[in-house]
C-alpha cells in the first residue's frame, strides 16, 4: 500500500513543474495585457490613421467634353456615352472559341479578334466604341474574362461637314487636330478626384458629389454657318469633279466682323472614323497650305499704288501689245492690249499693266503695301499649323522680281489670308481679324486703317467692272452687284514654273455697297480649261447666290 502511494505521488505533476507552468502562463497574460495596453493607448492613434488610410480612397469625377456648335446652335461635335469591349486573356480558357463568339457578336474577322486575345496579358481592348447592338450581343455571351467598359465618344452629327476645320478628338477625349485641338482646354473642362470611403465589400462611397471640384467644359459657338458650309462644300465638290482638279478650298468671311462663315475643302473625310481615313485629308488647307495667288493679288497692288498717289484709276499705260521685256525676262498678257487705264488693267487682268504700275510704285513700297494687307504674316487666329505665307523683300534694282510680284508670282498666301485681305477692301480700308468663334457686330472694333475709304471704294468699283465686263463675268449674280478678281497661277514644279500645272482662284465680294460676304475659291491643278474665270468664278456665283437669298444678307447694293 505504501509502495502504491509512492508510485502515485511520483506519477503526478510536481510542485516545481506546476510553478514553472504557472509562471509561463502569468508571463503570457502579462505580455498580452501589455500588448493590449500598447494597442489601446500608445498605438491607438497610429492604428486609427492606418485603418482610415486603408478605408479611404478616391473617386474620379469626369466631365463630358463640351460641344462645338454652329453660329445658330446646330451641333457640330458632341460627346455621348458608348461601350467598349475589353478582355483579360489570361482568364480565358479557350481563346479560339471566345474569339469566334466575339467576332460573330462584333461583326469582325475571327483572326483579328484572336490576335487581340493572344499572349498572357491581364488587360487588352478587343474593340473600342462598339455599336449598341454589338454591345448587347457581347453582354449576352457572358464570357469569363470579357467585359464591357463605359466610355465617352466624340460624335460629329454632320459627318464630313467642315471635317478638317473642326478636326477630331481621340479615343481618350483629347483634341488631336483642327478646332478640337485649338479649343481643347475650353472643351475639356477640369476633372477631379474626390475623397471616398471603401466599405466592407470594397465599394467606394464618395464623401461629396464633386460639384465643387470639377469645372465643366464650355460649349463653343463657332462663326461657321452649317447651312452655308454644307452648300459650299457640295458646290466645291461639283467643281472639283467638273474641272478634274486635285483638290479645292473655299473660305467665306463676314467683312464686318471677320467671322469665318464657311471653311470648306474637297476631298474631305468622316471624323467619326478618323482612324480609317487618309491622314493627308486632315490638313485644314485654308489655314496651312500657302500658294502663289496669281492675278488675285492685282487689286492689292493697285490699291497700294493708289494710296501712295503714284497713279489714279484713269492713269494710262502702254501694254506693249501683249509682250514686254524686262531685263532678261519677257512678260506676256493672256490677250494682247495696247494702251489701258488702271481700271482696265484690272478688268482685263493685264500682267504688263500691273508690272508697270509696280514699277512706278517701287519695290519697297510694293512689298510694304502687300504686308499691310496681312500677307507674309500669320492671320493670328491661333489655328494649329497656321501658315504665314511669304512676301520677299526686294531691292529697287530687282526689276524682274518686282514685275513678278505685281501679278502674284514670287510670294505665297493662304486662302484665309486672301479672304482677310479682301475684307480690308470690303470694310472701307480697315484691317480685319479672321475669327473662329461667333461674335456680335457691335462687339467688334475696327482694326487699324490700311487704306483710305476713297481708295477702297475705288478698287471695289474696279473689281465690280471685272465681274460686269471682264475676266470674272461667270461670277455675276442677277440681282446684286459683285466685286471680284480672277487668278490663274503657274505652279512651281521641280524648281521652275510649270506649263501644265496651275492654281485657279477667285476672290469675290458681295454686295459692293455695304459688303456682307467675302468669298475665296481655290482649285488646285484643274485640267483642260483651267483659268480662275472659268472654273473658280462659277463656284462663287453658286455659293454667294445661296448666301444672299437663303441667309438674308443685306440687299443693299442691289442693282
Amino acid at each position: 500500500m505504501t509502495r502504491r502511494r509512492r508510485r502515485a505521488r511520483r506519477s503526478g505533476p510536481s510542485p516545481v513543474r506546476l510553478g514553472v507552468l504557472g509562471g509561463f502562463a502569468l508571463a503570457g497574460f502579462a505580455l498580452l495585457g501589455a500588448r493590449a495596453f500598447q494597442l489601446q493607448t500608445l498605438d491607438a492613434e497610429r492604428l486609427r490613421v492606418l485603418a482610415e488610410s486603408q478605408a479611404r480612397t478616391t473617386v474620379k469625377v469626369d466631365v463630358s467634353r463640351a460641344a462645338l456648335l454652329d453660329r445658330h446652335g446646330r451641333p457640330l461635335a458632341v460627346s455621348a456615352p458608348v461601350e467598349s469591349v475589353a478582355a483579360s486573356p489570361r482568364r480565358i480558357a479557350d481563346r479560339h472559341h471566345a474569339a469566334v463568339l466575339l467576332a460573330h457578336a462584333l461583326d469582325q474577322p475571327v483572326d483579328r479578334v484572336h490576335a487581340r486575345l493572344a499572349g498572357d496579358r491581364g488587360f487588352t481592348w478587343v474593340e473600342r466604341w462598339v455599336e449598341p447592338e454589338h454591345a448587347a450581343r457581347v453582354r449576352a455571351l457572358d464570357l469569363p474574362g470579357v467585359r464591357l467598359h463605359r466610355e465617352r465618344r466624340r460624335y460629329y452629327p454632320q459627318g464630313n461637314l467642315a471635317a478638317a476645320y473642326l478636326g477630331f478628338a481621340g479615343r481618350d477625349g483629347t483634341g488631336l487636330t483642327g478646332l478640337e485641338l485649338h479649343l481643347d482646354a475650353d472643351l475639356t473642362g477640369r476633372a477631379a478626384e474626390i475623397p471616398a470611403l471603401r466599405d466592407a465589400r470594397g465599394h467606394r462611397v464618395p464623401l461629396s458629389d464633386g460639384r465643387d471640384h470639377v469645372r465643366p467644359g464650355r460649349d463653343v459657338a463657332l462663326a461657321l454657318d452649317a447651312r452655308l458650309q454644307a452648300f459650299a462644300q457640295d458646290a466645291l465638290q461639283r467643281a472639283v469633279e467638273r474641272s478634274g482638279a486635285q483638290r479645292g478650298t473655299l473660305v467665306g468671311m463676314d467683312p464686318r466682323t471677320g467671322e469665318l462663315l464657311a471653311v470648306a475643302q474637297v476631298p474631305s473625310f468622316d471624323p467619326n472614323r478618323f482612324w480609317q481615313e487618309p491622314r493627308e485629308r486632315f490638313r485644314a488647307r485654308a489655314f496651312v497650305d500657302a500658294f502663289e495667288p496669281g492675278s488675285t493679288l492685282k487689286p492689292f497692288v493697285i490699291a497700294s499704288a493708289l494710296e501712295a498717289g503714284v497713279v489714279s484709276p484713269s492713269t494710262r499705260f502702254d501694254c506693249e501689245s501683249g509682250r514686254w521685256r524686262v531685263l532678261n525676262r519677257v512678260i506676256r498678257d493672256y490677250r494682247p492690249h495696247d494702251v489701258l487705264s488702271v481700271r482696265d488693267i484690272l478688268r482685263v487682268s493685264s500682267n504688263i499693266g500691273a508690272a508697270k504700275i509696280a514699277d512706278r510704285l517701287g519695290s519697297r513700297r510694293l512689298a510694304d503695301g502687300l504686308r499691310s494687307f496681312g500677307f507674309g504674316r500669320s492671320p493670328g487666329t491661333g489655328f494649329p499649323g497656321e501658315a504665314a505665307g511669304r512676301v520677299r523683300s526686294i531691292r529697287e534694282t530687282q526689276a524682274v522680281e518686282r514685275a513678278n510680284l505685281a501679278f502674284g508670282q514670287g510670294l505665297t498666301v493662304t486662302a484665309v489670308q486672301l479672304a482677310a485681305a479682301g475684307a480690308v477692301l470690303a470694310s472701307g480700308g480697315h484691317l480685319v481679324q479672321p475669327r473662329l468663334e461667333r461674335v456680335e457686330p457691335g462687339n467688334v472694333r475696327p482694326g487699324p486703317r490700311v487704306l483710305s475709304g476713297r481708295t477702297s471704294r475705288a478698287v471695289l468699283e474696279m473689281m465690280r467692272r471685272v465681274v460686269a465686263d471682264g475676266t470674272g463675268r461667270a461670277a455675276a449674280l442677277p440681282h446684286h452687284d459683285v466685286a471680284g478678281k480672277t487668278g490663274t497661277a503657274q505652279k512651281v514644279v521641280d524648281g521652275s514654273y510649270s506649263q501644265s500645272h496651275y492654281v485657279a482662284s477667285f476672290l469675290g465680294i458681295v454686295p459692293v455697297v455695304n459688303p456682307r460676304l467675302v468669298l475665296v475659291v481655290v482649285l488646285d491643278e484643274p485640267q483642260g480649261l483651267h483659268t480662275g474665270g472659268v472654273v473658280a468664278a462659277p463656284v462663287f456665283r453658286e455659293v454667294a447666290g445661296f448666301a444672299v437669298e437663303q441667309l438674308a444678307l443685306s440687299s443693299e447694293g442691289a442693282e
